[in-house]
């Protein structure tokens, strides 16, 4: 099963796949199982929570990565929409998790101020409530 995902993983990549994570991740993405059918099998709340902390994480991962190898924040939104559709979520820009990890990848990556201002912008636009769950998650 492993070398199956492997071998669609690397077949895909010519493709244009637009995942930033470091090596790390990546290894992690490819050994482990598809987390967002997972999702929709979760019975109780402990699966719910490894769900949304592997979400999390995948998203704090993708951000540092991201923030460390990009000056711009172009393509950073369309980025992050890849990581929620692959936990089979489908409206990331309403998920607070997202924004907390925003911050917290951020902060991984040394991001000054103003380029966590920057990405504030571009993926909370003019909301305050998003923008202070970014800080929340930079301060963290």
């Amino acid at each position: 099963m492993t070398k199956t995902i492997l071998v669609a993983a690397l077949a895909l990549l010519p493709l244009g796949c637009s995942f930033y994570y470091s090596s790390e991740s990546s290894v992690k993405t490819l050994t482990s199982p598809s987390r967002s059918s997972a999702s929709s099998s979760a019975d109780d709340d402990g699966d719910d929570a490894q769900e949304k902390k592997a979400y999390r994480d995948d998203v704090r991962d993708f951000t540092t990565a991201y923030a460390t190898e990009h000056d711009g924040v172009d393509g950073f939104a369309s980025g992050l929409a890849d990581v929620a559709r692959r936990h089979g979520i489908t409206d990331w820009e309403a998920n607070d998790t997202t924004f907390t990890a925003v911050g917290s990848g951020l902060k991984r990556a040394q991001a000054r101020p103003a380029d966590v201002a920057r990405y504030e912008r571009a993926v909370g636009g003019n909301d305050p409530a998003k923008a202070a769950l970014i800080r929340r998650g930079y301060d963290s």
